[in-house]
């Protein structure tokens, strides 16, 4: 992991705790080197960091360990990133926010880290301003998941379902259903859609997106944008068959609206 990433994790203890919260972090990463700097950032803003140099001490202390976050290298020496999050996600049912980090900076690199469970990722060189926008992004994931919480142990949050036909869209507990049964979104894809439902028939620009869904501008390029758009599109269904269509215009932006079904 280089110095670029090294100001991912220090960015993200300093900003939350200067927002008043304890973050626990856990660190994938076999460079002993740069463990010793990443753990002594989290010391200093006052959070608590945990490091792994293996996938195998990583899944045993996954076990018994409870985490806010997890950073994971793409490169391990007897496994990958992406091996480690099929596991969180498949085999351990994990929904602690992962951020993977990669120098890979192709659009397939990108695909295949959300494809298998990453929250969010970083291509590097990054920026400060990029980083922060991303740990925005993980505290509304952190706001919703604690009103599910309250909702299981007894507290009557009466959940808003807003109704798209055939599309049902339930934000507390981060889930969309067609026909009644659920999809499996990434954390981007679920907001992107949600926005995207929410202002059905209106023009929306990709920098509009970009600002709002990632909270940058021209830090991200804007075939971000269209991956995400083209995987909701799949995983949702969405078509004239159903009775909506989501089309791109040209150097505009993207439209989704209702349509006579097929």
């Amino acid at each position: 992991m280089c110095l670029y990433c090294l100001a991912i994790c220090g960015n993200i203890c300093e900003y939350l705790s200067f927002r008043g919260l304890l973050v626990r972090i856990g660190l994938l990463e076999d460079d002993l080197s740069q463990i010793e700097l990443i753990s002594l950032w989290a010391d200093e803003a006052g959070d608590q960091l945990q490091s792994y140099t293996t996938g195998k001490s990583f899944r045993e202390a996954m076990n018994r360990e409870n985490f806010d976050l997890l950073v994971l290298d793409w490169h391990l020496p007897d496994t990958t990133g992406i091996e480690e999050l099929d596991w969180l996600r498949d085999e351990q049912a994990s929904s602690t926010p992962v951020i993977f980090i990669t120098s890979r900076d192709s659009e397939e690199s990108v695909v295949e880290a959300l494809d298998h469970g990453a929250d969010d990722y970083m291509v590097k060189p990054v920026r400060k301003s990029v980083t922060l926008a991303r740990i925005k992004a993980l505290e509304r994931r952190n706001k919703i998941s604690n009103i599910a919480e309250s909702k299981q142990s007894g507290v009557d949050d009466n959940p808003e379902v807003e109704t798209f036909d055939p599309f049902e869209i339930n934000e507390p507990e981060r889930r969309i259903s067609v026909n009644g049964e659920a999809v499996k979104l990434t954390n981007k894809e679920f907001e992107l859609a949600v926005y995207l439902f929410q202002n059905s028939g209106c023009l929306v620009s990709r920098d509009h997106l970009l600002e709002f869904i990632w909270g940058t501008r021209a830090d991200l390029n804007t075939r971000t944008v269209d991956t995400h758009v083209s995987r909701i599109r799949s995983k949702l269904g969405i078509n004239p068959a159903v009775g909506w269509q989501l089309s791109s215009i040209y150097q505009r932006g993207y439209r989704l609206f209702r349509v006579a079904k097929e």
